[in-house]
C-alpha cells in the first residue's frame, strides 16, 4: 500500500491515525459545546414534573430538548423543548412516571446530560411489620432520600423522625383479631400502648384505602384521608401521606413549611399467631408529587 499524499510512514501505517482523527471529528464534539449537568426533578404541581438543569460550561446551545421514558418501557420520547437560556421545563406526564433526559442542541448536534433522574416510586419488598405489642418492630418509615422503607421500634422517641405508620390492634397483646395501620402521633396515647410509646415529635400522617395501585393518589385532604385504617383479613392497599414540618426563624419571625410525600402500602393478611403483617411499599421521593405508577 502506498502512503497517502502528504504523509510519511514511520514505524507503521498512518491509516490508523487518520481513521482515529476522522472518528474524533465526527464524535468528539466541538470546542465550547457540551451537555447540560445537574439534572434534578421537582414537583411543578402535584401531578406535573419540573425538570431543572445547569447550562453547559461553554457556549449556550441553540435549544434544549427534554425526553421522557415511561416506567416499564425502553423508548425515549421528546416531550418538551426550551430556549438557549432556559434552565427548567415542566412536563405533564398524564399520570405516568418515568425517567427524564435533557439534551443540548448545537446546530443539530445533540449532547445528552449524563444524569437521567426518575419519578418512578421506589419499591421496598414485603417485610413483616409487628403489632405494637409483638416482638417484631411495629413502626415503618421511608428514607426521604433513597425512598427505601425500614422497620423501627416505637419504644424510643428518637425514632419519631423516621416512622410513618405503625400496626396496632388497639388492645394489650398482639393477637387481634382486628388490626389497623395508624399515624405515628397516636402511638403514645393509644389504649394498646400501655406506656410503651413515649411522647415525642411523632409525625401526624394520613392513610386511605385504595382500589387501584397505578393511578395518581388522591390529593391530600383531611376529609378524604384518615389517621388510621382497618386492615382487611386478606389484604389491603392503602395510600399514605407523610408529613414533614420544618421551622425557619429569622430576627423577626418564625416560618413553618409543611412538605408531603405520597406512598402506597400493600398490607398482607394479618398473622394473629406471630402478631405481624407483611407490608410491601412504593414511595414517591419527589415531595408533593402524587404520581405512583410503577
Amino acid at each position: 500500500m502506498k502512503p497517502m499524499a502528504g504523509f510519511r510512514v514511520q514505524g507503521g501505517s498512518v491509516l490508523a491515525g487518520v481513521l482515529a482523527a476522522l472518528v474524533c471529528l465526527s464524535g468528539c464534539g466541538r470546542l465550547g459545546e457540551g451537555a447540560p449537568t445537574d439534572v434534578v426533578l421537582t414537583a411543578a404541581s402535584d401531578t406535573t414534573v419540573r425538570v431543572r438543569w445547569a447550562a453547559p460550561g461553554g457556549h449556550l446551545p441553540d435549544s434544549y430538548v427534554i425526553a421522557f421514558m415511561e416506567t416499564g418501557t425502553s423508548e425515549w420520547l421528546d416531550v418538551a423543548s426550551a430556549s438557549d437560556s432556559a434552565t427548567r421545563a415542566d412536563h405533564n406526564p398524564l399520570g405516568r412516571t418515568g425517567r427524564y433526559r435533557v439534551t443540548a442542541i448545537y446546530g443539530g448536534r445533540p449532547y445528552h446530560a449524563t444524569e437521567t433522574p426518575t419519578s418512578t416510586p421506589v419499591h421496598t419488598a414485603a417485610t413483616a411489620v409487628g403489632e405494637l405489642n409483638s416482638t417484631v418492630y411495629s413502626g415503618y418509615g421511608w428514607d426521604r432520600d433513597s425512598g427505601a422503607g425500614s422497620l423501627y421500634t416505637m419504644e424510643y422517641a428518637s425514632n419519631a423522625a423516621h416512622v410513618d405508620f405503625y400496626i396496632t390492634d388497639w388492645a394489650t397483646g398482639s393477637t387481634g383479631p382486628e388490626y389497623y395501620a395508624a399515624s405515628p402521633d397516636w402511638g403514645h396515647c393509644e389504649p394498646g400502648g400501655g406506656g410503651l410509646v413515649p411522647a415525642g415529635a411523632w409525625r401526624p400522617n394520613w392513610l386511605k384505602p385504595l382500589a387501584e395501585s397505578q393511578l395518581p393518589l388522591p390529593r391530600f385532604d383531611s376529609t378524604v384521608y384518615a389517621n388510621n385504617i382497618k386492615l382487611a383479613l386478606d389484604s389491603t392497599l392503602a395510600a399514605v401521606v407523610c408529613t414533614d414540618t420544618f421551622f425557619f426563624a429569622d430576627s423577626t419571625d418564625t416560618f413553618v413549611t409543611v412538605v408531603r410525600h405520597y406512598a402506597i402500602a400493600r398490607f398482607g393478611s394479618p398473622d394473629t399467631v406471630t402478631g405481624t403483617v407483611q407490608v410491601e411499599t412504593w414511595f414517591q421521593r419527589i415531595s408533593n408529587l402524587r404520581l405512583i405508577q410503577h
